[in-house]
């Protein structure tokens, strides 16, 4: 981004969660002791930190094995295309409900419904449960929709997820989305790139101890995503900070995708903590990053209606 420096308040936040939330979370260990009542705090921290728009519709969906919500935010009339949103929380944590504020914003941004997907969480449903969720509800959605009508997003694991499910597509010759938004995705399960990076010790939020576990629980062989030359991707936005833990996942991912021949435009904006995008309350610059987002989406959906056979939720 054009600004040398992050805002005063994004600041202030991240180097605060260094020294409260940033620091507990270093110390817990995750296991079945800890996991639900980090998952209760997760929960309210987003809730808090980005609620939903006033005049926000929702409706619950569960059925043919799909569970989440769709989400329509104030003046989101577009009725041609949809998102598909893959929530995060280090593949233990996040849900539907949790990220209903976000899916708020992002679908008043974009004038689109938002599917917020609640995919079976590690470590009770290890790998490859989150991912074959994630393609079963693109799946879903394109029985709804045609597949380059429908945006698939994610921030952080649920990054990861997205840009996996595209990556598994084009390896089996599947219909792709439309466009692709990562915000703060991982990439590296290793975590060999973080490690290797500056970042690991300026993030507010995450450690490579926390990372580390969460994704032990999520599977016992720790993998990175990798696009080859030739694969069909969708055109896609990363967005990533220069001060988060996987801020070098992104610019790597970034680099891999473009490597393949695919559009891929990556924003790093300054001085922000990991997904800083779903704390629009208290961190000033996740709204604009969710009209830049808009402005991606609007560029790489046409204007020709797309037939919807599910009517999403009414504004």
């Amino acid at each position: 981004m054009s600004a040398e420096r992050g805002s005063l308040r994004a600041r202030t936040v991240r180097r605060v969660s260094a020294l409260t939330v940033g620091q507990l979370a270093a110390f817990a260990p995750v296991n079945a002791y800890t996991l639900p009542p980090s998952r209760l705090l997760i929960e309210q921290a987003l809730r808090a930190g980005a609620p939903p728009l006033r005049a926000t519709a929702t409706e619950p969906v569960d059925e043919d094995g799909i569970r989440g919500e769709w989400v329509r935010g104030p003046r989101a009339d577009r009725t041609d295309a949809v998102v598909l949103y893959i929530h995060g929380g280090g593949f233990v944590a996040g849900s539907a409900l949790g990220y209903r504020g976000v899916a708020s914003r992002l679908s008043t941004a974009t004038k689109l419904a938002v599917f917020t997907l609640d995919y079976r969480l590690a470590p009770e449903h290890p790998f490859p449960a989150a991912p074959t969720d994630v393609a079963a509800a693109f799946e879903w959605l394109s029985r709804r929709c045609p597949a380059d009508r429908i945006v698939v997003a994610g921030d952080s694991a649920g990054g990861f997820l997205a840009a996996h499910l595209t990556i598994e597509n084009a390896r089996a010759g599947q219909p792709e989305p439309g466009a692709l938004v990562l915000f703060s995705p991982m990439a590296d399960l290793s975590l060999a790139t973080a490690i290797g990076h500056g970042n690991q010790h300026r993030d507010g939020l995450l450690s490579t101890q926390i990372a580390r576990q969460a994704i032990a629980a999520f599977t016992a062989e720790p993998f990175d995503l990798r696009p080859v030359h030739g694969m069909r991707l969708p055109p896609t936005l990363i967005h990533a900070s220069d001060t988060e833990y996987f801020g070098a996942d992104a610019t790597e991912l970034a680099r891999r995708w473009q490597a393949t021949g695919a559009q891929c435009e990556l924003q790093v904006w300054p001085d922000q903590m990991h997904a800083f995008q779903t704390l629009p309350i208290v961190v000033p610059e996740s709204r604009t990053a969710y009209r830049a987002a808009a402005r991606f989406v609007a560029t790489h959906l046409d204007t020709a209606p797309a037939v919807m056979t599910q009517k999403a939720p009414a504004s």
